[in-house]
């Protein structure tokens, strides 16, 4: 395993990686990272799952979603306010294949000190890497197009900074997960 996020990571320009029972569990590890009370921005074409995740399990807890639409980022910038430490971009989305600018979106976050996660599950590593363009976290569905289109049931997230590396780490094991 410990093989396979060092693969994963290398694959995004990354440093640490990190391997999940499916997207959606890798999803839920970024999430876990914030306290009641802090907002998340996120496009409004979104997975529908990860909208679930968001508005049915962790909104309960009091995070704060804002939903916009991320084709235009002047709808970020507005709705960023001081609770604001995450935001999160599908790219290309689903279902529409929209594509949001993640340069420009990180340019936003880094001035809001928000950390940016990209979902790059329908790019890949081949078409795109996040990190390179600034993102902090890019998580992927690997069940998807990285591990061939349901040949594997995992999600992974990658990262180069190591605090942010070690909260993964520390929320992977508290998950019963196995790291190296």
């Amino acid at each position: 395993r410990s093989a396979l996020e060092r693969n994963l990571a290398a694959l995004e320009n990354g440093k640490y990686g990190a391997c999940f029972g499916s997207g959606l569990a890798a999803i839920d590890c970024v999430i876990k990272m914030l306290n009641p009370g802090d907002e998340v921005i996120s496009t409004n074409d979104l997975y529908g799952g990860s909208y679930r995740l968001f508005t049915t399990i962790f909104a309960k807890y009091g995070i704060v979603f804002h939903f916009v639409d991320m084709l235009d980022v002047q709808h970020i910038e507005a709705a960023i306010t001081a609770k604001t430490r995450l935001i999160w971009v599908e790219t290309p989305t689903n279902p529409m294949m929209n594509i949001i600018d993640i340069k420009a979106v990180a340019a936003i976050a880094k001035q809001a000190k928000a950390i940016l996660g990209v979902d790059n599950t329908f790019a890949t590593p081949y078409l795109q890497n996040p990190l390179d363009l600034g993102a902090d976290i890019v998580m992927h569905s690997a069940t998807k197009y990285l591990g061939g289109h349901s040949d594997v049931v995992m999600g992974a997230l990658i990262c180069k900074d190591h605090i942010i590396a070690n909260e993964m780490y520390r929320i992977q094991n508290s998950t019963g997960a196995i790291t190296a």
